[in-house]
């Protein structure tokens, strides 16, 4: 676990110490609050952080990629991957620290969202419940989504691909979940492989989340989904390592 906790450390250092990552911070928070308050101050919006985190899926599908194309890739590019696997440490180890380092990353940009519900409870009477359950469902959608480029970031040196290949599948997941299509697809296709197709989808478990009812079920979804693309991702680590 110390270990683990030093490559975060090394991780999260280098996110601060980037301009890539102020970049990519203020413009997903200024894209999600411009698009939000639009839409939840104007024209006597009612008090609800919906507007927020029903743009907020979307925008991280599109946006982490970038964020995650480099994970890997960079340091297969710079050379350092070979002097990583020469630490004390383990695959998993590394692939974990890469991945939680992520995870508070992400977690401080999110948290400069928070003005937006604080102004939304001040001039009305905001129900916390769901806004609190749609950060937790942010930071396990974004999670699962880090997990995915990740993986693809281990599987090439070229950024750029990370960052498509990731970005593909991403949509593709995202996609399998959207309910305009879940309805599209009930039309002519039979309703077990229309739940088999959605139940694949984290949008599905997101929207759970979102309501502010925490279901067992969800929370063991994105850490299986999750823990299925780090596995793979320590697979093509220990593959690399083996071939020296």
């Amino acid at each position: 676990m110390r270990e683990c906790l030093v490559v975060m450390r090394r991780e999260v250092k280098s996110y601060f110490c980037s301009p890539i990552a102020y970049v990519f911070g203020i413009l997903l928070v200024s894209v999600l609050l411009w698009y939000t308050t639009e839409a939840s101050l104007q024209n006597g919006g009612i008090a609800s952080g919906e507007a927020l985190f029903g743009t907020l899926p979307l925008m991280l599908v599109l946006f982490l990629p970038g964020l995650t194309m480099r994970l890997w890739a960079e340091e297969r590019k710079l050379g350092t991957l070979e002097l990583l696997m020469t630490f004390p440490v383990t695959i998993g180890q590394l692939v974990m620290g890469k991945f939680l380092a992520s995870i508070v990353y992400l977690g401080c940009v999110l948290l400069l969202t928070i003005g937006l519900p604080l102004t939304l409870a001040t001039y009305g009477k905001l129900d916390w419940t769901p806004v609190l359950g749609s950060y937790l469902a942010s930071m396990l959608f974004a999670g699962s989504f880090v997990a995915v480029g990740m993986f693809w970031s281990s599987l090439t040196r070229d950024q750029i691909v990370a960052m498509l290949l990731s970005l593909v599948s991403g949509w593709v997941l995202y996609q399998l979940g959207d309910p305009r299509n879940i309805e599209h697809a009930n039309a002519w296709m039979p309703s077990w492989l229309v739940d088999l197709v959605n139940g694949i989808s984290p949008n599905r478990y997101f929207t759970s989340i979102a309501r502010g009812v925490i279901d067992t079920r969800d929370i063991v979804y994105f850490a299986c989904f999750s823990g299925l693309f780090l596995y793979a991702n320590a697979l093509v680590l220990q593959s690399r390592r083996q071939k020296g």
